[in-house]
């Protein structure tokens, strides 16, 4: 069929030329098609982008609280309301404000209706049951995670069984439990109603566990969360002299230590062995934060922190009846700074001798110690030294509480061995 097609187009010219003509404009009508989408689309894009260019050039300006309960209340005003602001078409502003304090007023009146007070013979004790997004329990977070408000009121967040148990066998003062699960609650129940019997001002909430995921810092929430009151340094310290006799004379300071972590695991060594005392310079992390609270398992409430202090201050945490028999260690293996400085670097399992009171300073991983503490180091002359850990080739430095680690224990040792041979003299001179 098309063989004989194009036969009758060879043999017939004018059926041929015909077909030309319609197939040529055929072709031109798809180019009209073709150029009037184009320029449609092109007219489409410029359009877009204008109104991008306009919207880019608008200032949007922040909308307040009061502006937006304005245009809330001048669509809901009732009808008495419009009567008396008949002769303007906004509500005059001491109705929005009476409008506003009734607003608020409700609002708060529903949110607490909302809120139910759960006698739990099962647990044996008695809390509030609120409901998800409870400002209560935003505003109770807020405050207790703020560094500002807890250095004002000195309230710290504790979650987790073991680390709740170690603050209540402390003894510290329990200001509120949040818990989402009961299951974990009635583990520490006993423990809990004991501090109770201390503070029955503390308050019990429970909470959806997504309102407790959200404010936990943990990636798994252990069910329970705590506010203690932080122990105060008198506290510690009456804590602390009961076992007198087993304290060290040891005192370690932390310059430039900004991770959590590091600080709450010399926390920890330093309430282990027992040491004096912690002073944490200005520039440390803060201690009391939830990490650092974490590393340090409970020895927060065991030893003596000194935080926030500056260099200047420093020399007054030296106890004065030790000051002049008191030697002062500086943790550096930054060879280059211990070659400029010019200072005999001792190894740290060849330290001999040790002073009635001695000091360690130890800095962070990346820096090193400051100035500060060579400065500091050079006011008690010879008994200063550096003290280094030797490393296998191709290691920088250790970790900052595993090397504290080694040099404390090595010093506890020598301290210990010079008590014996003065206790074992003095018997003998007897």
């Amino acid at each position: 069929m098309l063989a004989n097609l194009l036969k009758t187009l060879a043999t017939k010219p004018q059926i041929r030329y015909s077909y030309e003509i319609s197939r040529s404009l055929c072709s031109q009508t798809n180019k009209d098609v073709y150029a009037e989408k184009s320029k449609r689309e092109e007219d489409e894009t410029l359009k877009i982008g204008s109104s991008l260019f306009e919207q880019a050039s608008i200032k949007y300006e922040p909308v307040t609280a009061e502006e937006v309960l304005r245009k809330n209340i001048k669509h809901k005003l009732t009808k008495e309301a419009k009567e008396s602001n008949k002769s303007s078409s906004n509500p005059s502003p001491k109705f929005v404000q009476n409008a506003k304090q009734k607003y608020i007023k409700q609002t708060r009146q529903e949110r607490e209706s909302k809120s139910r007070l759960i006698d739990d013979s099962e647990l044996g004790l008695q809390y509030l049951r609120l409901d998800l997004n409870d400002p209560r329990l935003g505003t109770l977070m807020i405050s207790a995670r703020s560094k500002k408000r807890r250095d004002k009121d000195g309230e710290i967040v504790i979650e987790g069984r073991r680390l709740i148990l170690e603050a209540l066998e402390c003894k510290l003062q329990l200001n509120a439990v949040i818990f989402s699960q009961k299951d974990e609650l009635a583990d520490i129940k006993d423990h809990i109603k004991s501090a109770l019997e201390r503070n029955p001002q503390c308050k019990i909430y429970k909470v959806p566990h997504h309102d407790l995921k959200t404010w936990s810092t943990l990636t798994t929430p252990p069910g329970v969360m705590t506010l203690f009151q932080r122990p105060s340094l008198e506290y510690i310290v009456k804590k602390s002299s009961d076992s007198a006799g087993e304290l060290l004379p040891l005192t370690v300071v932390c310059d430039n230590i900004r991770e959590p972590n590091n600080l709450g695991s010399i926390i920890r060594t330093c309430a282990a062995l027992p040491c004096f005392q912690i002073v944490i310079t200005k520039g440390c992390c803060d201690p009391w934060e939830s990490k650092a609270l974490r590393g340090g398992c409970g020895g927060h409430f065991r030893v003596p922190i000194r935080d926030d202090v500056s260099w200047e201050n420093v020399p007054l945490m030296i106890p004065p009846e030790k000051a002049d028999n008191c030697c002062i260690f500086i943790a550096e293996n930054n060879k280059e700074k211990l070659k400029a400085s010019n200072l005999e670097v001792v190894d740290y399992s060849e330290v001999q001798k040790v002073g009635s009171h001695n000091v360690v300073v130890i800095g962070g991983e990346s820096h090193g110690v400051s100035s500060d503490a060579f400065r500091f180091m050079s006011t008690v002359g010879s008994r200063g030294k550096c003290i280094n850990i030797p490393l296998a080739e191709g290691f920088d430095s250790l970790n900052v509480a595993s090397a504290l680690t080694l040099i404390l224990y090595e010093l506890r040792k020598n301290i210990l061995q010079t008590d014996k041979s003065t206790s074992s003299s003095t018997t003998a001179t007897v």
